[in-house]
């Protein structure tokens, strides 16, 4: 079997995951630790490349991909393990605010749905 490599309508080589769709635009296609599938786009590959890199930073920092399907509880919960440079006393009054006024009346919304007027 040779050893071919997959290359867009402008003879350049894409990468594992990348491929041109009829339109010219490019799409990445990755699966996540849960095995679900996503799928980024962009109008050339240079921008596709970029939202690749950031996309993998993301994961190395533990960053969710869908912030979409992330509630505020868990983004809150990533906030506070990641946290750095404030006194003790400071945190621990970030924690009550959060655990009085927020966990329980908004908490479980997803992030994409809070607004500024809840």
């Amino acid at each position: 079997m040779a050893n071919t490599k997959r290359k867009d309508k402008s003879r350049k080589v894409l990468r594992k995951g990348e491929s041109q769709r009829p339109d010219g635009t490019y799409q990445f296609r990755w699966t996540d630790e849960n095995r679900k599938r996503h799928c980024i786009y962009a109008r050339n590959l240079d921008d596709l490349r970029y939202k690749e890199d950031e996309i993998d930073k993301d994961k190395k920092d533990g960053i969710k991909a869908e912030a979409r399907y992330t509630s505020l509880n868990d983004m809150y919960e990533l906030w506070r393990d990641l946290k750095r440079g404030i006194k003790n006393n400071t945190f621990e009054n970030y924690k009550y605010m959060y655990e009085t006024f927020v966990r329980n009346q908004i908490g479980s919304q997803f992030i994409m749905s809070i607004k500024k007027t809840d």
